[in-house]
């Protein structure tokens, strides 16, 4: 193995690694790289490498949404059902991807919505033939299962939308609302930028943490509603 001459060369090594086994011994790529197990650790921590040093091993740093699913279910499941309460009758939604938003969309094909406007994957094999669903083509990601325009504004642009539901990975104490990645943010901002209402729905877990890619403030948006209920006004 050539041994790569700093951290950009080594991240780029790791990373093609990584591309082929789920995971490698720290102890092995620090001998192979003439590094120190703690130089792999400060490289692993560093913006954007890609992996991260767990148990003596160094695996891929990526967003497992098949986990996140599963995560805190039954808090999903009340944060929809409150969010249910803010859409009017036969409305045109748009649903941001994320892992609390199915919840909220099993509910809207049950008669309140009249059409789905999304660019999520799971959500367009999820309602198929339970409602219309508009679904947005672009660069699929596979992270999010979501499909990403190149120009989100002019995606949007045929349909009408009178309400936008958002995910968010965090809310800081300022308000700041954020995601996992920066390829999010361009439709999450040309949403809340043509619905007349948009709200960001999460569970409780997410308020007071931050995620890498910032997308909004809690104050440019109509609100924020969680299991413990909606909350609006909030400037």
């Amino acid at each position: 193995m050539t041994r790569p001459s700093g951290l950009t060369h080594r991240i780029e090594l790791i990373t093609a690694l990584l591309d082929v086994t789920p995971s490698l011994r720290l102890r092995d790529v620090a001998e192979q790289l003439g590094v120190t197990e703690m130089t792999l650790r400060r490289d692993a921590a560093s913006s954007g490498a890609g992996f991260a040093c767990r148990g003596g091993y160094i695996v891929p740093d990526r967003y497992d949404f098949d986990a996140q699913m599963q995560r805190a279910i039954e808090a999903k499941r009340q944060a929809a059902e409150r969010a249910l309460g803010l859409v009017p009758q036969d409305a045109s939604v748009f649903l941001d991807t994320g892992t609390t938003l199915p919840h909220l969309a099993r509910l809207l094909a049950q008669g309140r919505a009249a059409r789905i406007v999304t660019h999520c994957l799971t959500l367009a094999d999820l309602l198929q033939g339970r409602i219309e669903v508009e679904l947005l083509g672009g660069s699929v990601k596979a992270p999010t299962r979501s499909c990403h325009p190149g120009d989100p504004e002019a995606a949007l642009r045929p349909y009408q939308i009178d309400m936008a539901f958002l995910s968010a990975g965090g809310m800081d104490g300022q308000g700041l609302l954020s995601c996992s990645h920066d390829y999010e943010i361009a439709l999450k901002r040309a949403a809340l930028a043509k619905a007349p209402k948009t709200f960001v729905v999460m569970d409780d877990s997410k308020r007071g943490r931050t995620r890498p890619a910032g997308f909004a403030r809690v104050s440019d948006l109509d609100g924020f509603v969680t299991e413990s209920g909606v909350f609006t006004g909030i400037g």
